[in-house]
């Protein structure tokens, strides 16, 4: 949150994570008023379709053929009022039933045949849709994911895409359809009586005007709804999760939270109302006019039937065909209303997929066959960008606030040697998890260069780079899912003896093995089921079960319990042997031992060097050294001397 308070004590190692956030959120931009539809937006929607552009044609032709068959009934019964009736035969009108009733099989025949074959279409459209929409979000930033909350992320996949299946499957089918009917009803009608027909399609313009306006407000409704869905869900997903549920029970937010989530529904319901409302206004407007055209048929058929002009199975028939004419042009006006909240489900979806990726590969980018471990900084410049343009609505939208100086990193430079071990120390905010996050590409310097073993890390593809890195973090991540299955992530088809072997070494082999289902036992939501200390020793075997060239560690030890800490500590030694280590140090013991400690202040690299030269020195490391750990060296000298 912007303008909150932040701790002005800094320490050596830097133990609150900020992770740039404090400066990293811009006010939003308001929306303006929805772009009108546009062939390039319908262009983009119909590249999803084109694939399965056979199937598509099948189900044309299934729906012109129920067009053509659904006007043949009405003419059956004319010809059994107008001849087979009045005539006697009964020949005639067993066949005229039969026909009837054979176009009624025919008919629905062909409509499971279209309706298994929409429904696969419809369901290929959101297989891809959603595989593309992961894929992107797959590279995004990880300045994307601390600025945009999960929820609303979730959200744009399932339910955004999970919309898009009632575009294929009813929306297109329906104007397809329609169409269709809307074909073969006007020349059957002008075939039986031009005049009537004439007359029929007078009030047809009337059907448009209601359907624009209506459209544009349901395409806004739409919008609105979408985003406050994806709202109540990121809420959902931040209150009903694990961690959310005890913060709730500790700081007793239930009652505040239910009225939160009673407040976030009521604005849903009163959307899906108006949504409601609206449409049925439509219907209402809409049924007028069908009225309309039926009275003026039957007033001006009647009179002709009267004047003996017009038969009166002729006029039944012409009736009967009628509905098929105003029904079609009903649901096409609807369709168009359909169609505006359906680009507005689009729009969210392309808005996710329009985002650029803030880290990209070079088209020449290089995989390096071999990795000795010289990380080289020469004049790293970084600030963090903008928070992405996210749509949102009302309480969800992110606070106005004073703008901020950009937060980043100034002309940072220093060298790891390959196996040396390398302290980041300075205050809370100084630029050192920054850094951490620039070495595996997580975001790249707006200036400088940051080269392994010689080549610049841009040219370096990603996935490649990031095999030769691992990373312990302070907040260890594991999924929902086995040990064992938490373990492979970082080495798919690891052998039994490599992943037992990488656990002993973390020395958490021993406690797996004593689990209930011991390396098949699940760890529950974000690891809830084990220990600080137990995650982290997990999240150590994984480290060494990839083994990777380069070490990046933010070593947070100090919530743990002594024997925690000490199998941590002997695990983290063993995973950082001869390794190239960058380390965000908390404890007195890593700096000691560090081969170079590199102090950071706002970004800048201020000093550099081993433990007693910058003591010696006197300047921000030896004031935070004694800050922390100048009264526990007093201590131990007093209890020594005694």
């Amino acid at each position: 949150m912007r303008g909150g308070w932040r701790g002005s004590m800094g320490t050596v190692g830097g133990l609150t994570r900020t992770y740039g956030l404090h400066n990293d959120f811009g006010k939003d931009e308001d929306g303006g008023p929805a772009p009108e539809l546009s062939c390039a937006m319908f262009k983009r929607i119909a590249a999803y379709f084109n694939p399965y552009w056979k199937q598509w044609a099948v189900i044309l032709a299934c729906i012109a053929a129920s067009a053509a068959l659904g006007v043949l009934p009405p003419f059956c019964v004319g010809l059994i009022l107008d001849r087979a009736i009045p005539e006697g035969d009964t020949q005639l009108l067993g066949l005229l039933a039969g026909a009837m009733v054979g176009l009624a099989v025919i008919g629905g025949l062909i409509g499971v045949l279209q309706q298994s074959l929409t429904a696969r279409a419809g369901q290929s459209i959101m297989y891809d849709l959603r595989n593309s929409l992961f894929q992107h979000l797959q590279q995004m930033s990880i300045h994307f994911y601390t600025s945009t909350r999960s929820g609303e992320i979730v959200s744009r996949i399932n339910n955004d895409v999970n919309a898009v299946q009632g575009v294929a499957t009813g929306t297109l089918v329906s104007i397809a359809s329609n169409l269709a009917t809307l074909v073969a009803t006007s020349v059957a009608l002008f075939s039986m009586h031009w005049k009537l027909a004439a007359m029929a399609v007078l009030i047809v313009p009337a059907f448009y005007l209601p359907s624009r306006v209506v459209g544009r407000i349901r395409r806004r409704l739409s919008a609105e709804t979408q985003a406050r869905q994806a709202g109540l869900l990121a809420f959902l997903h931040e209150r009903l999760h694990v961690g959310g549920s005890i913060l709730t029970k500790i700081f007793g937010q239930r009652e505040p939270d239910a009225a939160a989530f009673g407040e976030k529904s009521a604005k849903l319901r009163d959307l899906h109302v108006k949504q409601a409302v609206v449409g049925r206004w439509l219907f209402m407007i809409l049924s007028v006019f069908s009225a309309v055209g039926p009275a003026l048929i039957f007033w001006y058929g009647g009179y002709q039937v009267i004047q003996q002009e017009l038969t009166p199975g002729l006029l039944v028939a012409f009736a009967a065909l009628l509905t098929l004419l105003y029904r079609p042009l009903m649901q096409l006006a609807t369709v168009y209303v359909d169609i505006q909240a359906a680009v507005a489900v689009f729009e969210r979806i392309f808005e996710y997929l329009d985002m650029a990726p803030g880290v990209a590969d070079r088209a020449d980018a290089k995989p390096l066959e071999k990795v000795t471990g010289r990380v080289t900084f020469e004049k790293v410049c970084f600030a963090f960008p903008k928070r992405p343009k996210i749509l949102t609505h009302g309480d969800d939208a992110a606070p106005d606030a004073a703008p901020e100086a950009p937060f980043g990193l100034q002309e940072v430079e220093f060298t790891i040697e390959p196996g040396q071990q390398v302290a980041l120390v300075g205050p809370s905010g100084a630029g050192k998890t920054t850094i951490t996050y620039l070495l595996p590409r997580f975001y790249d310097p707006e200036g400088g260069r940051i080269l392994l073993d010689g080549t610049d890390l841009r040219e370096i593809p990603q996935e490649a780079l990031r095999r030769h890195i691992g990373m312990v973090t302070q907040e260890t991540f594991l999924f929902h899912a086995s040990v064992l299955d938490n373990l492979l992530y970082a080495k798919p088809g690891a052998k039994k003896e490599e992943i037992e072997a990488a656990c002993r070494a973390a020395n958490i082999h021993d406690f797996i093995a004593g689990l209930p289902d011991g390396y098949r036992t699940v760890v529950g939501e974000r690891g809830f089921r084990l220990s600080g200390g137990e995650k982290q020793r997990v999240s150590i075997a994984r480290a060494l079960l990839k083994d990777p060239a380069i070490l990046i560690l933010d070593e947070a030890t100090s919530s743990l319990d002594a024997t925690s800490e000490f199998l941590i500590q002997e695990a983290l030694e063993k995973l950082l042997r001869g390794r190239t280590s960058l380390i965000i140090a908390h404890r007195l013991s890593t700096i000691l031992s560090s081969d170079k400690i590199v102090v950071l202040d706002k970004g800048r690299v201020i000093e550099s060097g081993r433990h007693d030269e910058l003591v010696a020195h006197g300047g921000l490391y030896a004031g935070l050294f004694e800050q922390q750990f100048g009264k526990v060296l007093e201590s131990e000298r007093r209890t020594a001397d005694v």
